[in-house]
């Protein structure tokens, strides 16, 4: 076991942090808060840990009324999945040219603003920056609870869930996809043991706060057992340190490295404005961008909700305030690189792009929404306190944080969308005008995506404290609160459970809103039930016509065939539709073409034929039918198996993969051991005690 070095009394005080040992904190009675035959010490760390527990009682009606709305949306989010799961991906609105939507869009942006709590929390505990006391807690918090939302949207996009166990069967190590799997895996591995080792003091505070002769609560025993018995003994704290700064040093690397590699995915295809070098660091800088106005946000809601202004005060929102600032001119440097790169190139299929981007359309008046709203409008709120100290406003930081994660969101669109919908052959070529307008059901699940993660948190508030307890008494013990940035001299505002006036009509229109589209979506299901008996039917079938093999499809309703009705049939391609005739049907309800047989059907032989009736539009209907009689194509036997390690990786690259991964996971199991090592230390004090 390693163990300090502790030969003098004068060490061991020295070690000792604000908080004292455990049980010193815990053995207080909370009916003794504001005593004056109180030490300091113990006044300190009762009042801190009082007014925090208040925060974590039962919620009220407000709160109440927020979780229920927030489940009301999720259940919604729910069985707008499943419908999708039992239709496919047919009720979203991605077809063969925009295969990614609003579901990678939310994918990006949780990923994005996962950086809150891992590079902001990591990067001041490693430069000691007193100030971030207040703010670790809920910006590790962001990182776990938006990665636990973020990552899932990937298998909703996919149309078979069931299939995503080849990404590791027949995985290529080559494939971006694939090293966005293990980055997240391990980023999100990274962040939760990250978040446990920093709240393990506050469990142990937690876990003794229980008054002589009661039963500890089911909540008490899970502490209990989630502190490893930590009791704030010199080795303890030796080992917890140990931990904390492995933790902190190596989930800045992986963190960067996870936003990079998602950037990886667009920037090594070849399409137009996905294909370029800076999406690593650009992604990566939007990434902290968002986390931090995220961070502003959750801080403010929780400051307001729990009254915790003399815990989180204005000197942190000025922190992140000149942070912000700062982030809001790199991002839009690298925004401004990016386009004009790509302008002065000239090139036939950029020029498209920016026409679609920037033009008069629907995503030219979002784009410049964005760069006016979102962007320049926050950068001049940010810029006000920078320029007149004294005129620090906590509204505008708010307003202006807000409206960056809108337009982050919004950006994160625009890079998916316009792109897919640009392609290097023009669409017009195939005969198409692919479009994407998002179907009530994307946007279901996207607002329940959005409802788990105020879940999530919410829930995490109500359970654990939401500010550091531990860090917040050291701090105030050894650099002063002046210097973290808290208040402790005044009697602080009593805690409250509720939400206040303004949530909680906001938390009413919330249930109201989604109410009415619940019912809206159910009165528009019902529509559809309804006019499906009305609609023609359509029957595609083979025949022989003057000794050649045609397809007849035939165009009825209620049994009798329907004339004149203007029928297309279509060979379904891997990109798009080849269609094979179009014409009116006679008398009998029929039209005929010609059976493409000489057109490549797989190994099989198969191809499946889609028939549209195009007029008159209140007729319109579709069908598809597949047959034999194609020309059968063998596939290629390859001379490798389809496995993940393909021949096709670099060796170079194998190895610089596997040393990266082999040193984080490394540094996890060094972590591990230490809570291992705390966790022996307190059953062998206790064996002798």
């Amino acid at each position: 076991m390693d163990v300090p070095n502790t030969s003098t009394q004068a060490e061991t005080a020295g070690r000792e942090t604000a908080w004292g040992s455990v049980e010193q904190v815990a053995a207080i009675d909370r009916r003794d808060v504001g005593s004056g035959g109180e030490t300091g010490q113990e006044s300190l760390a009762q009042r801190i840990t009082a007014q925090l527990e208040q925060t974590m009682g039962a919620p009220g009606r407000a709160g109440k009324i927020w979780i229920g709305s927030l489940l009301i949306v999720i259940a919604a989010a729910v069985v707008a999945y499943c419908y999708q799961l039992a239709n496919g991906l047919e009720v979203t609105a991605m077809r063969e040219y925009v295969s990614w939507g609003v579901y990678i869009t939310n994918f990006v942006f949780f990923i994005g603003i996962s950086h809150a709590g891992t590079l902001i929390s990591a990067i001041l505990r490693v430069t000691n920056a007193e100030w971030r006391r207040s703010v670790t807690r809920v910006a590790e918090a962001i990182t776990v609870f938006a990665l636990m939302v973020g990552a899932p949207m990937v298998l909703i996009d996919m149309g078979r869930i069931d299939r995503i166990l080849n990404v590791i069967v027949h995985g290529r190590l080559n494939s971006p996809l694939l090293w966005d799997v293990c980055s997240i895996c391990t980023y999100l591995a990274g962040s939760f043991t990250f978040l446990y080792v920093a709240m393990i003091p506050d469990l142990a505070i937690l876990a003794k706060r229980t008054s002589v002769g009661q039963k500890p609560s089911l909540l008490q025993r899970f502490y209990r057992t989630a502190s490893l018995g930590y009791r704030g003994t010199p080795e303890q704290k030796h080992l917890l340190e140990r931990a904390m700064h492995a933790m902190s040093v190596i989930i800045i690397p992986v963190a960067v490295s996870v936003h990079t590699v998602v950037s990886w995915i667009f920037g090594m295809t070849l399409r137009p404005g996905w294909h370029s070098t800076i999406f690593g660091p650009y992604f990566v800088v939007g990434a902290i961008y968002s986390g931090t106005a995220a961070l502003i946000v959750a801080m403010a809601v929780f400051r307001r909700a729990y009254h915790l202004e003399n815990l989180i005060t204005m000197r942190q929102f000025r922190a992140l305030g000149a942070l912000l600032m700062a982030l809001t001119v790199i991002y839009l440097y690298f925004t401004l690189s990016e386009y004009l790169t790509a302008w002065y190139g000239g090139e036939a299929v950029d020029r498209r792009l920016l026409h679609v981007l920037m033009g008069q359309g629907p995503y030219g008046i979002t784009w410049w929404g964005i760069v006016g709203g979102c962007f320049l409008l926050p950068a001049v709120l940010l810029m006000i306190p920078i320029v007149f100290p004294t005129k620090l406003s906590l509204s505008r930081l708010l307003i202006a944080s807000i409206l960056i994660n809108i337009g982050m969101w919004l950006k994160r669109y625009l890079i998916i969308v316009p792109t897919l919908l640009t392609p290097y052959i023009p669409t017009e070529a195939a005969g198409m005008t692919p479009h994407y307008n998002p179907t009530l059901v994307e946007w279901t699940i996207t607002a329940g995506a959005f409802a788990v993660f105020l879940l999530l948190f919410t829930l995490f508030a109500k359970i654990f404290p939401i500010v550091s307890i531990w860090e917040t008494i050291e701090g105030v013990e050894t650099v002063g609160a002046e210097k973290i940035g808290i208040e402790i001299d005044g009697t602080p505002p009593p805690g409250r459970s509720a939400i206040g006036r303004r949530s909680r009509s906001l938390a009413t229109g919330m249930v109201i809103l989604f109410c009415v589209l619940f019912l809206a979506a159910n009165r528009v299901s019902a529509g559809d039930v309804q006019g499906q008996d009305s609609r023609p039917q359509i029957t595609i079938a083979t025949g022989i016509e003057e000794g050649k093999k045609v397809i007849i499809a035939t165009v009825t309703r209620d049994g009798k065939p329907i004339e004149g009705s203007h029928v297309v049939l279509q060979v379904e391609r891997t990109f798009g539709n080849l269609t094979l005739g179009e014409d009116d049907t006679l008398a009998d309800g029929t039209v005929a073409v010609p059976f493409p047989a000489d057109i490549p059907g797989g190994p099989e032989g198969k191809i499946q034929i889609l028939v549209q009736i195009k007029s008159p539009p209140e007729s319109a209907a579709t069908a598809t039918q597949t047959f034999d009689g194609a020309s059968k194509v063998l596939p290629k036997e390859e001379p490798f198996p389809r496995a993940l390690w393909s021949p096709h990786a670099p060796l170079a690259l194998l190895i610089t993969i596997g040393t990266m991964l082999t040193i984080v996971w490394s540094v996890y199991l060094f972590v591990v051991i230490q809570l291992v090592k705390i966790r022996k230390a307190t059953i062998h004090e206790e064996t002798h005690n």
